[in-house]
Protein backbone atom coordinates (compact mmCIF):
# COMPACT_ATOMS: atom_id res chain seq x y z
CA UNK A 1 0.00 0.00 0.00
CA UNK A 2 1.77 3.60 -0.95
CA UNK A 3 1.80 6.23 1.12
CA UNK A 4 1.95 10.13 0.04
CA UNK A 5 5.39 11.39 0.50
CA UNK A 6 7.07 14.59 0.17
CA UNK A 7 9.34 14.38 -2.33
CA UNK A 8 9.91 16.86 -4.43
CA UNK A 9 12.62 15.67 -7.13
CA UNK A 10 16.30 15.81 -7.46
CA UNK A 11 16.62 19.22 -6.07
CA UNK A 12 15.20 20.37 -2.37
CA UNK A 13 15.54 24.64 -3.05
CA UNK A 14 12.77 26.89 -3.11
CA UNK A 15 12.46 26.86 -7.16
CA UNK A 16 12.19 23.03 -7.10
CA UNK A 17 9.32 23.10 -4.36
CA UNK A 18 7.50 26.28 -5.77
CA UNK A 19 7.46 24.06 -9.16
CA UNK A 20 6.34 20.82 -6.90
CA UNK A 21 3.10 23.06 -5.29
CA UNK A 22 2.11 24.36 -8.51
CA UNK A 23 1.80 21.02 -9.96
CA UNK A 24 -0.47 19.85 -7.29
CA UNK A 25 -2.47 23.16 -7.81
CA UNK A 26 -2.62 22.06 -11.22
CA UNK A 27 -3.80 18.29 -10.32
CA UNK A 28 -5.88 19.47 -7.87
CA UNK A 29 -7.68 21.93 -10.33
CA UNK A 30 -7.93 19.38 -13.09
CA UNK A 31 -9.11 16.36 -10.30
CA UNK A 32 -10.99 18.47 -8.19
CA UNK A 33 -14.31 16.13 -8.32
CA UNK A 34 -12.36 13.31 -6.84
CA UNK A 35 -11.64 15.43 -3.56
CA UNK A 36 -14.69 17.25 -3.03
CA UNK A 37 -14.26 17.89 0.77
CA UNK A 38 -10.59 18.47 0.35
CA UNK A 39 -8.68 20.15 4.00
CA UNK A 40 -6.97 22.34 3.23
CA UNK A 41 -8.63 23.20 0.56
CA UNK A 42 -7.17 24.35 -2.84
CA UNK A 43 -7.98 27.98 -2.26
CA UNK A 44 -6.14 27.62 1.25
CA UNK A 45 -2.98 26.17 -0.73
CA UNK A 46 -3.31 28.77 -3.93
CA UNK A 47 -2.99 31.81 -1.00
CA UNK A 48 -0.19 30.19 0.56
CA UNK A 49 1.46 29.58 -2.29
CA UNK A 50 1.28 33.63 -4.27
CA UNK A 51 1.99 34.85 -0.73
CA UNK A 52 5.41 33.07 -0.48
CA UNK A 53 6.19 33.69 -4.52
CA UNK A 54 5.54 37.62 -3.71
CA UNK A 55 7.58 37.31 -0.28
CA UNK A 56 10.31 35.49 -2.46
CA UNK A 57 10.52 37.98 -5.21
CA UNK A 58 10.36 40.65 -2.58
CA UNK A 59 13.24 39.44 -0.69
CA UNK A 60 15.26 38.89 -3.93
CA UNK A 61 17.43 41.84 -2.88
CA UNK A 62 18.27 40.50 0.53
CA UNK A 63 16.56 42.46 2.92
CA UNK A 64 16.74 40.77 6.33
CA UNK A 65 13.72 41.84 7.35
CA UNK A 66 12.06 41.02 3.89
CA UNK A 67 14.17 37.19 4.04
CA UNK A 68 12.80 36.72 7.58
CA UNK A 69 8.72 37.19 5.93
CA UNK A 70 10.16 35.08 2.52
CA UNK A 71 11.15 32.16 5.69
CA UNK A 72 7.92 32.56 7.73
CA UNK A 73 5.49 32.32 4.32
CA UNK A 74 7.66 29.29 3.09
CA UNK A 75 7.05 27.79 6.49
CA UNK A 76 3.17 28.61 6.59
CA UNK A 77 3.05 27.10 2.89
CA UNK A 78 4.72 24.01 4.35
CA UNK A 79 2.50 23.66 6.49
CA UNK A 80 -0.54 23.47 4.45
CA UNK A 81 0.99 21.01 2.02
CA UNK A 82 1.83 18.77 4.99
CA UNK A 83 -2.00 18.88 5.79
CA UNK A 84 -2.94 18.46 2.46
CA UNK A 85 -1.19 15.25 2.01
CA UNK A 86 -2.26 13.82 4.96
CA UNK A 87 -5.83 14.42 3.74
CA UNK A 88 -4.68 12.65 -0.12
CA UNK A 89 -3.07 10.10 2.08
CA UNK A 90 -6.73 9.26 3.41
CA UNK A 91 -8.44 9.69 1.16
CA UNK A 92 -5.79 7.62 -1.55
CA UNK A 93 -6.69 4.77 1.47
CA UNK A 94 -3.03 3.19 -0.27
CA UNK A 95 -3.81 3.58 -3.62
CA UNK A 96 -0.87 5.58 -5.71
CA UNK A 97 -3.10 6.62 -8.56
CA UNK A 98 -4.96 8.73 -6.12
CA UNK A 99 -1.98 10.28 -5.06
CA UNK A 100 -0.09 10.95 -8.18
CA UNK A 101 -3.74 12.45 -9.22
CA UNK A 102 -3.11 15.09 -6.22
CA UNK A 103 0.35 15.90 -7.55
CA UNK A 104 1.81 14.22 -4.85
CA UNK A 105 4.60 11.32 -5.40
CA UNK A 106 3.55 7.80 -3.48
CA UNK A 107 6.00 5.60 -1.45
CA UNK A 108 6.84 2.70 -2.86
CA UNK A 109 6.41 0.47 0.17
CA UNK A 110 3.51 0.63 3.09
CA UNK A 111 5.91 2.49 5.56
CA UNK A 112 5.86 5.64 7.99
CA UNK A 113 7.74 8.71 6.46
CA UNK A 114 11.20 8.60 8.39
CA UNK A 115 11.14 8.67 12.26
CA UNK A 116 8.85 9.73 14.59
CA UNK A 117 9.38 13.22 15.94
CA UNK A 118 10.40 12.94 19.03
CA UNK A 119 9.39 14.91 22.28
CA UNK A 120 10.85 18.70 22.36
CA UNK A 121 13.20 19.24 24.97
CA UNK A 122 14.17 22.57 26.28
CA UNK A 123 10.93 24.46 25.81
CA UNK A 124 11.08 27.99 27.64
CA UNK A 125 8.80 30.80 27.62
CA UNK A 126 10.06 34.11 28.39
CA UNK A 127 8.53 37.69 28.75
CA UNK A 128 9.18 40.95 29.68
CA UNK A 129 8.15 43.78 31.61
CA UNK A 130 8.74 46.45 29.34
CA UNK A 131 6.84 44.90 26.18
CA UNK A 132 3.16 44.70 26.49
CA UNK A 133 1.54 41.59 25.17
CA UNK A 134 4.48 39.74 24.07
CA UNK A 135 6.48 36.17 24.79
CA UNK A 136 9.71 34.89 23.49
CA UNK A 137 9.32 31.09 22.33
CA UNK A 138 12.41 29.11 22.29
CA UNK A 139 12.92 25.02 21.91
CA UNK A 140 16.01 22.70 20.88
CA UNK A 141 16.47 22.43 16.89
CA UNK A 142 15.57 18.70 15.63
CA UNK A 143 17.61 17.61 12.50
CA UNK A 144 14.71 16.44 10.58
CA UNK A 145 11.88 19.14 11.46
CA UNK A 146 10.18 20.68 8.65
CA UNK A 147 8.47 23.42 10.87
CA UNK A 148 7.85 24.32 14.25
CA UNK A 149 3.95 23.98 15.21
CA UNK A 150 3.97 26.52 18.67
CA UNK A 151 0.62 26.45 20.30
CA UNK A 152 -1.05 28.71 22.91
CA UNK A 153 -4.23 30.04 24.83
CA UNK A 154 -5.21 31.58 27.58
CA UNK A 155 -4.83 29.17 31.24
CA UNK A 156 -7.46 26.48 30.78
CA UNK A 157 -9.04 27.30 27.55
CA UNK A 158 -10.08 24.69 25.24
CA UNK A 159 -9.38 26.08 22.30
CA UNK A 160 -4.90 26.59 21.00
CA UNK A 161 -3.92 29.17 18.67
CA UNK A 162 -0.91 27.84 16.03
CA UNK A 163 1.97 29.32 15.28
CA UNK A 164 3.97 28.00 12.47
CA UNK A 165 7.87 28.84 12.42
CA UNK A 166 10.87 27.23 10.30
CA UNK A 167 13.06 28.24 12.74
CA UNK A 168 13.42 26.95 16.58
CA UNK A 169 12.51 30.37 18.00
CA UNK A 170 9.42 32.53 17.44
CA UNK A 171 7.62 36.05 19.27
CA UNK A 172 4.24 36.11 20.31
CA UNK A 173 2.50 39.43 20.25
CA UNK A 174 -1.29 40.61 20.91
CA UNK A 175 -1.51 38.65 23.59
CA UNK A 176 -3.66 40.45 26.41
CA UNK A 177 -1.57 41.61 29.37
CA UNK A 178 -1.56 40.98 32.87
CA UNK A 179 -2.93 36.69 32.06
CA UNK A 180 -1.82 33.77 32.30
CA UNK A 181 -1.22 31.96 29.34
CA UNK A 182 -0.23 28.15 28.39
CA UNK A 183 2.56 27.49 25.62
CA UNK A 184 3.46 24.00 23.98
CA UNK A 185 5.69 23.03 20.61
CA UNK A 186 5.40 19.80 18.31
CA UNK A 187 8.10 19.08 15.59
CA UNK A 188 6.36 18.41 12.37
CA UNK A 189 8.63 15.76 10.12
CA UNK A 190 8.05 13.43 7.29
CA UNK A 191 6.20 11.07 9.85
CA UNK A 192 2.55 12.31 10.97
CA UNK A 193 2.68 11.12 14.19
CA UNK A 194 3.12 14.50 16.84
CA UNK A 195 4.68 14.72 20.39
CA UNK A 196 4.01 17.99 22.21
CA UNK A 197 6.40 19.45 24.65
CA UNK A 198 5.24 20.10 28.47
CA UNK A 199 3.37 23.11 28.72
CA UNK A 200 4.74 26.03 29.48
CA UNK A 201 2.69 28.27 31.74
CA UNK A 202 3.62 31.74 31.82
CA UNK A 203 1.72 35.72 32.83
CA UNK A 204 1.99 38.38 29.92
CA UNK A 205 2.89 41.77 31.47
Amino acid sequence: MAKTTLQTGTSNGEAQYVKFVENIVVKLTDNAASFPDMDPTLADLQQALTAFKKAQADAAYRDKRLVVIKNQTLASLKTVVYHLSLYIERKANGDPAIILSAGFNPSKTFTLKGEAAPKPKNFSVAVSANLSGVADLRVNNWRAVLVYQFEYRKKNAEEWKRVMSSKSRITITGLDPVQEYEFRVAYIGRNPLLTYSDIVSSYVF
